[in-house]
Formats: C-alpha cells, sequence, structure tokens
C-alpha cells in the first residue's frame, strides 16, 4: 500500500480540526480512503492538539506515528512534534524568525527535511483578510504541496461557505490563491498514488455518526444522556438530526437519572438508550441490576476512556471490559459487544435492540474515544428495512386476553425468557419492582422462590451462549474474512477484539508484503460476553503459537478466556497510555512473534 500521511498541530481553538476535516473531504472527493485520527487534551484552550490524515488510494484503517508533512500551526507544535517528521518530508509552519537548536537542525537535514514557512500573517495583512481565515491560507498551502489543482478546493469551499455570500468566497478564494502562489510549483517530495474512484462516493463520517445513524435506523425513539467524553460527540449529533428522525433527545442532569429514562421508556415499549464513559457507567450499574430483576431491555453504550477516576478524559482505551462484564450486584445475564469501526457502530446498534428485546436483559455496547472520534470513509451503508426482533412481546389482543399475571415470571419458562407485555395494554397486570419475587411479581423472600427465579434468570446465560455469533476470523493473502465452518490450519494466530481491528489488518498486509511470514490468522471478538470459545479453542490446537492484542495493562479478554476455559494465552502486546495502536508500532511489535524475515528488494 502507498500511504502518505498529514499532521497539523497547534494550540486548542486555532482551528485545527477546521483544516484536518476541509483537507479530508478535499481528498476523499478527489478519489482516496481516508482516516482521520484526532489527539487533544483536556483544556477547553490553551492544550496542545493534532489531527491526522492517513491517506491512500486503498482501504486503510489505522494511523502511523510519523507524518509525511507536518504541519504547525504555533510554536509549541514546531518544539513538541518536529520529531515526528519522516525523513524526505515536510515540515510547513507559520512562527515568524523561528530557528532551531542546532542538534535538531542537524537531525533535519540528516532526515532529508524540507522546511518551509508560510507567513500567514503577512499575506493575511495584505489581503485585508480576517485572522479566521489563515485557515483557509494554511489548506490551500498543503493542497498545493499534495499537487491537487485550486479549483478542487475552490470547489470544496464553495459548497462549505457559498451561503455566506460573494465577498466572503472571494476571500477565501483570494487565500487559496496566494496560498498556492506561495508554496509555488517544484514540491514533489510527497506524492500521491493515483486516485481511486471508489472511494468518491463514499461517507466520510466519525464512528459517533456512524453509531448516531445506526441508532436510529434500529427503531430508537427515545436518546438519554448526560455529557462525558468520549460518547459526549454521540450525544451532539442525535441532538442535531433529532427534527430530520422525531427522536426525542434528553440531557439529563445527570446518568443515574439518563439511565433510569432509559429503563422507563424500554418498559413502556419504546426502544431507548443511553451512552456514557466509565465513570458515568459506574453511576449507571444499579440501574442495569434492577432492569435484570425486572427482565426489561436495556441499551447501554459505553464510550471507554483511561482510568480509574478522571483519568485522561480525552484519550482512548480498552480497559472497561472487565467493568461490562462484571458491573451491577448480584449475578444476572448480560450481553456485551464491541464495535470496531464505522462498519460496526452501524450495523451492531440494531442488533443491540434486538438482543436486548429478545432475551429481556441488559445490552452493553463498547465502543472507545478512538472509534467515537476518527474519522472513517466508509461505503454507504446498505438501509433494507432492519430487522426488528422484539421477542416474546405479546401484542395481539386475543394473546393478551388469554394471559395470567404469573405468566410475567413464570421460572420454568423455556431458556429463562417468558412472556412480555406493556403496562396499559388490556391484560393481566403484573408488579415489576426491585425486590425478589414470584411469577407475577409480587415480592416472595422464601428460599425455594428465590431459588427458582435465579435459576430462570440464570438459563438465559447458556442459551444467549450457543445464539451468539463465533468470533470473525481474517486470513489467508489478503487477509479476508473467513467463513464459520471453514476449516484453517496458521502457525500464528492474533487474537483482539475493539478498535485494534483495522490495524491490526493494515498491520499485517503491510507485513505480508515487506516479509516472508508464517501462516498467520487474526481472531476478531465481537461479542464478548457470553463468551464463545469453541473456535479458539479448535484453532489453538492447531496454532504454534497464539498472541493476545489488547489497549489494557491486564490483558482482560484473555483473563476472561482463561475464567470460561481455562485457555492462558503467555504472548501478549499491551499498550495503556491513552494512545491507540498506530500501525508501524504495531509491526514492529509483531515481527518478534511472527519471526518475520524482511524480503529482498
Amino acid at each position: 500500500m502507498k500511504r502518505i500521511s498529514i499532521k497539523i498541530t497547534g494550540a486548542q481553538g486555532q482551528g485545527i480540526n477546521s483544516v484536518g476535516e476541509l483537507l479530508a473531504k478535499g481528498l476523499k472527493r478527489a478519489g482516496y480512503c481516508v482516516f482521520g485520527y484526532r489527539e487533544y487534551m483536556s483544556l477547553i484552550k490553551g492544550g496542545h492538539s493534532s489531527y491526522q490524515l492517513d491517506v491512500s488510494d486503498e482501504d486503510v484503517r489505522s494511523t502511523e506515528t510519523e507524518a509525511d508533512i507536518l504541519v504547525c500551526l504555533d510554536h509549541y507544535g514546531l518544539a513538541r512534534d518536529v520529531g515526528s517528521v519522516k525523513s524526505g518530508g515536510i515540515l510547513l509552519h507559520q512562527t515568524p524568525q523561528w530557528s532551531f537548536p542546532p542538534a535538531m537542525q542537524e537531525r533535519l537535514q540528516d532526515k532529508g527535511v524540507q522546511v518551509l514557512y508560510l507567513p500567514s500573517e503577512e499575506i493575511l495583512r495584505s489581503l485585508k483578510a480576517k485572522p479566521i481565515l489563515g485557515n483557509i491560507l494554511v489548506t490551500a498551502a498543503v493542497w498545493r504541496l499534495l499537487r491537487h489543482p485550486a479549483d478542487g478546493l475552490k470547489e470544496l469551499v464553495r459548497k462549505q461557505f457559498g451561503k455566506k455570500g460573494k465577498e466572503v468566497l472571494e476571500q477565501n478564494f483570494a487565500c487559496i490563491d496566494e496560498g498556492f502562489k506561495y508554496v509555488g510549483q517544484e514540491r514533489d517530495r510527497v506524492v500521491l498514488p493515483p486516485p481511486n474512484v471508489q472511494w468518491k462516493e463514499c461517507l466520510l463520517l466519525t464512528g459517533s455518526q456512524a453509531m448516531g445513524l445506526g441508532i436510529v435506523h434500529a427503531g430508537c425513539r427515545l436518546y438519554a444522556g448526560y455529557p462525558m467524553t468520549p460518547s459526549s460527540p454521540l450525544l451532539s449529533f442525535v441532538a442535531d438530526v433529532q427534527n430530520e428522525t422525531g427522536m426525542v433527545v434528553k440531557q439529563a442532569e445527570d446518568e443515574i437519572t439518563a439511565a433510569q429514562m432509559m429503563s422507563g421508556a424500554m418498559h413502556m415499549g419504546t426502544r431507548a438508550v443511553t451512552a456514557t464513559s466509565g465513570g458515568g457507567f459506574d453511576l449507571m450499574t444499579e440501574t442495569a441490576s434492577l432492569n435484570a430483576e425486572i427482565e426489561n431491555p436495556a441499551v447501554f453504550i459505553v464510550a471507554q476512556r483511561p482510568g480509574p477516576a478522571t483519568g485522561l478524559p480525552t484519550w482512548t482505551a480498552q480497559g472497561d471490559l472487565l467493568l461490562a462484564v462484571g458491573s451491577a450486584h448480584g449475578e444476572f445475564a448480560r450481553i456485551v459487544l464491541a464495535v470496531s469501526d464505522a462498519a460496526d457502530c452501524f450495523s451492531l446498534m440494531p442488533e443491540a435492540f434486538n438482543l436486548a428485546e429478545e432475551w429481556q436483559t441488559p445490552v452493553i455496547v463498547l465502543t472507545d474515544k478512538q472509534i467515537a472520534e476518527a474519522l472513517f470513509t466508509q461505503a454507504p451503508f446498505g438501509l433494507p428495512k432492519t430487522e426488528c426482533r422484539r421477542g416474546k412481546l405479546v401484542v395481539d389482543p386475543r394473546k393478551l386476553a388469554r394471559l395470567r399475571s404469573d405468566d410475567r415470571y413464570d421460572p420454568h419458562a423455556k431458556n429463562g425468557v417468558s412472556l412480555r407485555w406493556l403496562p396499559g395494554t388490556k391484560a393481566a397486570t403484573y408488579c415489576a419492582q426491585g425486590d425478589e419475587h414470584s411469577a407475577d411479581g409480587t415480592v416472595d423472600e422464601s428460599a425455594e422462590n428465590m431459588r427458582l427465579q435465579m435459576e430462570k434468570r440464570m438459563r438465559k446465560v447458556e442459551a444467549i451462549r450457543k445464539a451468539l455469533p463465533e468470533p470473525e476470523l481474517y486470513g489467508g493473502s489478503s487477509f479476508q474474512l473467513f467463513g464459520v465452518r471453514e476449516d484453517v490450519s496458521c502457525d500464528i494466530l492474533l487474537v483482539s477484539w475493539g478498535s485494534n481491528k483495522g490495524v491490526i489488518l493494515d498491520a499485517l498486509s503491510e507485513l505480508t508484503t515487506n516479509y516472508s511470514l508464517p501462516t498467520t490468522h487474526y481472531l476478531h471478538y465481537t461479542y464478548l460476553w457470553p463468551l464463545k470459545t469453541e473456535r479458539l479453542e479448535k484453532l489453538m490446537k492447531k496454532a504454534k503459537k497464539i498472541v493476545l492484542v489488547e489497549q489494557n495493562h491486564q490483558g482482560q479478554l484473555g483473563m476472561l478466556l482463561k475464567m470460561q476455559c481455562g485457555i492462558d494465552i503467555p504472548h501478549k502486546i499491551l499498550k495503556y497510555d491513552g494512545r491507540p495502536f498506530f500501525i508501524d508500532e504495531v509491526t514492529q511489535r509483531l515481527i518478534p512473534f511472527l519471526q518475520a524475515k524482511k524480503l529482498k528488494s
């Protein structure tokens, strides 16, 4: 794969996102796959931020640590990020009279890095343009470095700012012309591969936007939440489209209230969801336990970030898997699944609601900051009418009339799932409350009743496990998805979940191109609890080495596998510094495990 990376750095509030998003839109429309990655501190203003785009004519699903073009909008970014420019790359900055220390100047020369100064303030003064147009000037300079014509950028600006009037457009166009003129035509250090027309028709969206669309597509009618990074972009998106969808969007006073709103709506038959991060989910767990007791469908989205406590609010992690699996008091069935990219964010949300209603139990959907805020180039989602499975919900008037109160929590129900009907329907009444209860919901503290109701609810666990899909297996020369029943053998087996999927597949593809590898496969877990291990156990018998890849300190999926079936994965690649895995990082950390030998050029 021929990929290039562009990194824009600067102070928060300086327009880093504006430059990055405008470049991303332009490159996608020009025929390139774009993956966007944001870093920012948990400060409203004054912190250091960056926006990186990885661009290719092929599918790109991850970020690399170094950039072909580094754009520094302030002096702090120059000092901090100068080492991240690739050999032969370009450093573009707008800090007047800047000079590097002698050691850094020598290092840049050794790497063949070209340093370009863009006098933004002088150019804007000469054009009598407002400082905010500096972002367009910088974007134009980068666009010219990529050897793209000005017309494409002007058309993009026309679509974005055309409604603001002719004068605003002319000022933007003047900045574009000056940016092109200043950079000139001789720059050819960073050359994109020829465009691929397939990417032009794709969507460009964040994981949060894809998840919001999936929630709408699932038939959800209420979103209740309280702002908490990195779940806040999802709340913002569903609020932005509230008028178009007719969905009720409520910002509650706290996470407990949000969870209770969701639960009440689901109890009344309305599909509803709440989203938060780990600290907010801590507060929601009592409500999760209540839903298990009254056997009420519930959908929680947990957007992970590093903990404990406040931790790193604006960074990423996979440290909440054990929280999702073991949170809330008492023993009960729950379903935990994790999204891995924009496609998952869309397609798994209808399934989350279906599972919650089918099994009358909480479903917890794990995402993380990397997925929530990453920018994906995504093929248009197929929009057939979604399958809406409501399980044993009774709505037929004739069947409702035949119901008895003790049908609701019948302890002998198959797989522990009993009939469910909605308050207000013409049917027998039952009590839904948090004390242990008999079949009709009446408080019953007898030992025999406790045993029967516990066994009823826990029968769901094994039934759910059998019903959930197996983990996905990727392999072959292009690491395609294998069918569930395909018989494969491998030397090396990688095991992971969540946002690691894209970077692992990118790293394996790159290694296959440049190294001689043993037969390698990747087993990806989407459905994390109840945990299915049959496919893994079968592959283990053939694999010579198994490697676990996770963004947490303990190897939490590995801990669950060991608890579930005794499998111990001794080889681990773990990361827990708040940053996602980068492709070059994963490649280098995999080489010793794969015993990879570099191919002769």
